[in-house]
């Protein structure tokens, strides 16, 4: 066909365009259009991947330096394995960053992070057990502080880079380097000298979630990574039930619990009179990072101060209608609905009406109530005993029949309205 053909072509389409939606590579506009409304889903998507495959990429460059160091021990019968991974984080860490943008600039710098990380950390243990020569029973240093202040050193530094990098599968891994000071910590012969290093590494871990709090420049990306040490934190504390009960002036099982849990309800009253709420850049309330952390330690805690409260007491159990029940299940439901109403601001009737998936400080008070009905039931077949199933399982049935018949009343109720 000639020019004109075409000219007519387009000159028709234009006085009788098509209202029917087109199909361009598989989709319509209609569909384009849907997409277009989650870009921002859809980016995220794309970045992780592109995050994932980088993380793929370093961890192959990983154990390549692992094999050429072997090899090169091989051969000449010499250990630089360290040195090789000294030398990769050292360029990971201060390499260019080659004025990278957009999905380069994510590719290279999720990258960059992971190897920083990881070969700071292989570098380092193979400084002390190579160099040095420690096992796991020796201490390096007052309060083997040259061990787990340098595995501590990494742990930090890798945080800061993945802030730095934006690096958001860093965010969900670098959690995992903490346990390194916390093993160097607390395994030492002085049970003074591991609580004292085990507070210094807690301390150094809840100042850097301060941080992340209290920093206003925060993108939401970064509380992921503010999650997961919120989470390493919680297991760092229940580390700490163990270790800080033997020091001299609290060698009592009991009072290290109580002052965790003491502890938090001043905080949390503290906090709620005298700091506002702090949020990142998208609007998300910096709050909700903590809530793993808490979920972690503060949903058990309570339930083993009570059972340590009854211990310390005398009376761990009571008879009550031929049965025995156990004080520790008592106390525990006690400071767990304490706790729980505090979230609430004291307000009973606010866990009821007001339960909130939206306000990380009703949702806290929600999961110690929730806790608290679990703890219950354990509780309860704890003290009826056989007699548990000959109880829960005609209750729960009526429960579930009387909730059924109320929604198909409700339904019915609905449906007659509309149908009107």
């Amino acid at each position: 066909m000639d020019g004109d053909t075409f000219q007519r072509i387009a000159d028709h389409e234009a006085k009788n365009p098509s209202s029917s939606p087109q199909a361009t590579v598989g989709f319509t506009d209609d569909v384009l259009e849907d997409e277009g409304g989650n870009a921002s889903f859809i980016e995220s998507g794309k970045r992780f991947s592109l995050a994932v495959v980088a993380a793929i990429g370093a961890t192959l460059v990983l154990v390549g330096v692992g094999l050429l160091g072997s090899l090169i021990d091989d051969m000449s019968d010499r250990d630089v394995i360290g040195i090789l991974y000294g030398l990769l984080a050292v360029v990971a860490y201060i390499g260019p960053r080659m004025d990278l943008d957009g999905r380069a600039g994510v590719f290279v710098g999720e990258a960059r992070s992971i190897l920083f990380g990881v070969s700071a950390l292989i570098a380092v243990l193979w400084f002390f057990w190579e160099v040095v020569d420690l096992s796991w029973e020796d201490t390096f240093g007052p309060a083997n502080v040259f061990e787990w202040g340098p595995l501590l050193g990494v742990a930090v530094a890798s945080v800061l880079f993945a802030r730095r990098m934006d690096a958001w599968v860093s965010y969900c891994a670098t959690w995992n380097l903490w346990f390194w000071p916390l093993f160097a910590a607390v395994d030492q012969q002085s049970e003074s000298a591991g609580a004292v290093s085990l507070f210094a590494v807690m301390a150094c871990l809840a100042f850097v979630l301060w941080r992340e709090w209290s920093d206003e420049d925060r993108t939401a990306s970064s509380g992921i990574q503010a999650t997961f040490l919120s989470m390493m934190l919680g297991i760092m504390a229940w580390w700490s039930l163990e270790i800080f009960s033997e020091l001299r002036f609290l060698d009592n099982e009991f009072i290290v619990p109580l002052l965790y849990v003491a502890g938090w309800m001043a905080w949390m009253e503290w906090f709620r009179r005298n700091k506002r709420p702090q949020f990142y850049t998208n609007g998300v309330s910096k709050s909700w990072p903590a809530l793993l952390g808490v979920a972690v330690f503060y949903t058990g805690v309570p339930l083993y101060t009570g059972f340590m409260l009854a211990e310390e007491s005398g009376v761990e159990e009571i008879a009550l209608a031929g049965f025995d029940l156990s004080l520790g299940f008592v106390y525990g439901l006690i400071l767990h609905a304490l706790m729980g109403l505090q979230m609430f601001n004291w307000v009973p009737q606010d866990v009821v009406v007001k339960p909130s998936l939206s306000h990380p400080g009703t949702f806290s008070g929600s999961i110690f109530f929730v806790m608290a009905f679990v703890w219950f039931l354990f509780g309860a077949v704890d003290f009826l005993e056989d007699l548990a199933g000959y109880v829960f399982l005609p209750l729960g049935l009526l429960m579930l029949l009387y909730g059924t018949k109320r929604l198909i009343a409700g339904s019915d109720a609905s449906a007659t309205v509309n149908h009107e």
